[in-house]
C-alpha cells in the first residue's frame, strides 16, 4: 500500500509540472524559435526547425535561421547555441 501511494504521489508531481506536455505538444519549439529570433535579430517567420533530436529535458536542434544554419542545445528548460554551450563545459570541466 505505502509503494502504490509513493508511485500515485510521484506520478501526479511528474504530471503537474507540464515538462511532458510541453515537450510532446511543440510549445518547447516555439519558445526556442522565439529566443533564436531575439538572440539572432531574425524574424520568427525566417526560422526553421530543420533537424531535432530531443530526450527528457534535453535536445539538439539545427536550424535555418535568415538563411544561416545553426544548432542550438536544450538543458532542462534553458536554450543555448551548441558553441556557446561547449564553450561553458570546457570551463566547467577545467
Amino acid at each position: 500500500m505505502k509503494n502504490l501511494l509513493l508511485i500515485g504521489s510521484l506520478s501526479i508531481v511528474l504530471l503537474s509540472c507540464g515538462a511532458i506536455t510541453r515537450g510532446t505538444t511543440g510549445a518547447t519549439e516555439s519558445k526556442l524559435i522565439k529566443i533564436v529570433s531575439v538572440e539572432q535579430g531574425c524574424p520568427v517567420e525566417n526560422i526553421k526547425i530543420i533537424d531535432k533530436v530531443k530526450g527528457m529535458g534535453s535536445g539538439s536542434y539545427a536550424l535555418e535561421v535568415c538563411g544561416k544554419r545553426m544548432v542550438y542545445k536544450q538543458a532542462g528548460t534553458t536554450f543555448m547555441e551548441s558553441s556557446k554551450m561547449q564553450n561553458i563545459m570546457q570551463s566547467v570541466g577545467n
